[in-house]
């Protein structure tokens, strides 16, 4: 794996970290409309009590079910952000100078200070790339799941609105 690589890679992760976070908004969007909506059915249904009632209560109570689920599963894979960057470069800069002070006053040559600045640089970037994937693999696994939680919330809003559609054409 050379240099260029380890770069592109550690780049790409944190490109796929902004797709993520991207990513994101359509869900959130949409469970807010399904909110609402479950909103608006639970404080304008009747309540009289009776079977339409029971399956009303029971459709709603899966919907909020599925709404707080997928709520945590989304807020989870938006703040699964532990990202690892590299050094600001005026760090690596001193470092740099730091490191090469301590050999010339030890007596040793310079002569291989880029190539060893460099291997640190690269046990840096696979340090920070693994992480990253890492964390972007979870942050997505929680979307996927937040997604098929959102589809519990769109069949249970569904079902919920067939008992309440009949409650406001009965009363």
């Amino acid at each position: 794996m050379d240099f260029e690589f380890l770069k592109n890679r550690y780049d790409f992760e944190l490109q796929r970290k902004e797709q993520l976070t991207a990513a994101l908004t359509l869900p959130v969007a949409v469970l807010s409309g399904l909110g609402g909506a479950i909103v608006a059915m639970a404080r304008s249904f009747t309540y009289m009590g009776d079977l339409l009632t029971r399956v009303f209560l029971v459709a709603l109570g899966l919907d909020l079910a599925a709404f707080f689920v997928c709520l945590v599963l989304l807020a989870f894979a938006y703040h699964r952000q532990r990202y690892r960057y590299l050094e600001h470069l005026a760090r690596l800069e001193a470092w740099k100078d730091d490191y090469a002070t301590s050999l010339q006053a030890q007596g040793f040559s310079t002569a291989n200070l880029n190539t060893t600045i460099k291997e640190h640089l690269r046990d840096r970037i696979i340090d920070a790339a693994d992480r990253n994937t890492d964390n972007n693999d979870a942050r997505s696994e929680m979307l996927y799941w937040g997604r098929i939680a959102l589809f519990a919330v769109l069949f249970f809003t569904a079902f919920a609105g067939v008992p309440y559609v009949f409650d406001q054409v009965r009363y």
